[in-house]
């Protein structure tokens, strides 16, 4: 339900943009910044309490919230409002994965563990998939039976209903899921941890206020005042205030930089508190060599993911003329079916590595990524008929997602079980804006310029999709770093913690 309703903006674009009058960049914007940002931002304090509270329970709350969200957005009258309910659907879903990605690791051995969280994520992959094929049945099952506006119920458009239809069963679910029983945390390492906290929703609220302006200045200044933590977010706020600036002078693009440039000084705000409240896990998170390469490598890899999951089927439909249902239905088949057994396949690869290869094998998983990936993709945007494209986004679906599994299995593995949840709230927010706020955006962004230059819309998306494809370097070479250093890192997470401050 995570990502089914949260991607279901891409099937729905082409027909948003016709009926609201939103540009390329902006769709991205709504796809990926609107959402990522505030995901990323109620990530920290809800992956927090998750480390305190029932997790079973943030995560029912969490699906009636985004459900709801959903729905709403069929209501939409305009770029400002359609942008106000995708911030609430990035607040609901931030309560999923942290605290998911923490009862998974307290059910299963951490042998087992990239396996078991590639399964988790391949979920997410068949609600992306049934989101496009949902998604574009019911708009032109729609528009063929209302071909008039006017004579449809409430003058409902195709792409309002489908809004509407797809935020109900949320609701539903999010009753059955809190009947399902909550581990003890360290259960499957034998490792005692902190249970639920006293207080978790007072701790919690801290935590939100301590990334929030101008809260996060006030907090910051009763810990350490005029100290260096203080002075250094200060400094920090100023040099975002003139990038944002900056950026705005250079794109025009007014939400997309201030939006990013406050979820930007909230991160950045987070990780000075949790220095100054909780040592230990800001060491293993901040002071982890190859914690930190896999917090770039990894995220970096969803900029593609993010920015081709948005703009294949507007592409496909301006390049081919191909109808929203058929696009809908191929796209949405070929990721549920290959982007899901890509992502269980791709868990249990990097396992079998770890096994026969070496500790560290779970760092290859991102470079096979990037080579295969961008292959595949210069062969869809080269083609000149859909059947080949068909054809290799299948292959593309499967092999994109090969280090999804790696990539969770690493980040919960150099952390200790209590702090699981925070390490994956902060893992989530670098994918969200490295991937997902950026991506989408950045790949409007050319679109919308390539045009102004002349170009037709087909060719001018064909180009930006292309270059969107050179953030494969970056990965490749942040792989290799983490691989340098994460054997030892890992067999060292537990003195390192104790160096810092923690009771074990």
């Amino acid at each position: 339900m995570n990502l089914l309703d949260r991607q279901i903006l891409a099937i729905l674009a082409e027909e948003i943009k016709a009926d609201l009058g939103i540009s390329d960049s902006q769709m991205g914007f709504l796809y990926g910044t609107s959402f990522a940002v505030f995901y990323a931002v109620f990530g920290l304090p809800l992956g927090r309490l998750a480390d305190l509270w029932v997790r079973k329970s943030l995560i029912a709350l969490g699906l009636v919230t985004w459900s709801l969200m959903t729905m709403l957005s069929g209501t939409a009258g305009g770029f400002g409002s359609l942008t106000l309910y995708r911030f609430g659907v990035g607040v609901g879903e931030a309560t999923a994965t942290p605290s998911a990605y923490s009862l998974l690791s307290d059910w299963f051995l951490p042998k087992q563990r990239a396996t078991v969280l590639s399964l988790y994520s391949t979920g997410a992959y068949i609600g992306m998939g049934l989101s496009m094929f949902l998604g574009g049945w019911i708009v032109d099952s729609w528009n063929l039976s209302y071909p008039q506006i006017a004579d449809a119920p409430l003058g409902l458009k195709g792409w309002q209903v489908t809004f509407l239809l797809i935020g109900i069963p949320g609701v539903l679910l999010a009753a059955l899921f809190s009947t399902v029983k909550e581990p003890q945390r360290g259960y499957s390492e034998g490792i005692s941890s902190q249970q639920n906290h006293p207080h978790p929703f007072a701790e919690s609220w801290q935590e939100l206020m301590a990334i929030i302006p101008p809260f996060s200045m006030y907090g910051l200044y009763k810990r350490d005042p005029g100290g260096p933590v203080f002075m250094t977010n200060i400094i920090v706020a100023i040099g975002l205030i003139a990038s944002v600036y900056g950026l705005i002078s250079l794109t025009g693009s007014i939400s997309q930089w201030v939006v990013m440039g406050t979820g930007i000084y909230a991160l950045f705000s987070w990780a000075q508190s949790l220095k100054l409240r909780d040592a230990p896990t800001f060491d293993l998170i901040f002071r982890c060599r190859s914690m930190i390469y896999a917090n770039i490598a990894f995220p970096t890899v969803t900029f593609i993911t993010y920015g081709y999951g948005l703009w294949m089927a507007p592409y496909l439909i301006r390049k081919f003329g191909a109808d929203l249902s058929e696009v809908g239905m191929v796209l949405g088949l070929s990721t549920a079916i290959c982007g899901g057994v890509g992502v269980a396949f791709g868990g249990w690869m990097a396992d079998f590595l770890q096994r026969r290869v070496s500790d560290d094998a779970h760092a290859y998983m991102p470079i096979i990524t990037a080579i295969l990936t961008s292959s595949l993709a210069l062969v869809i945007l080269n083609a000149d008929n859909l059947t080949t494209v068909y054809i290799a986004n299948a292959a593309l679906q499967f092999v994109a997602v090969l280090w999804s599994g790696a990539g969770s299995g690493i980040i919960t593995s150099l952390v200790l079980p209590r702090m699981r949840a925070a390490a994956s709230a902060f893992y989530l927010a670098m994918v969200t804006f490295l991937g997902l706020a950026m991506g989408p955006y950045l790949i409007g962004y050319l679109s919308d310029n390539f045009v102004a230059d002349g170009m037709t819309s087909a060719n001018a998306l064909e180009q930006s999709l292309k270059l969107g494809l050179l953030v494969f370097v970056v990965v490749i070479v942040f792989s290799l770093l983490m691989k340098r250093h994460l054997s030892s890192d890992f067999k060292t997470r537990i003195e390192r913690a104790r160096v810092a401050g923690e009771p074990i």
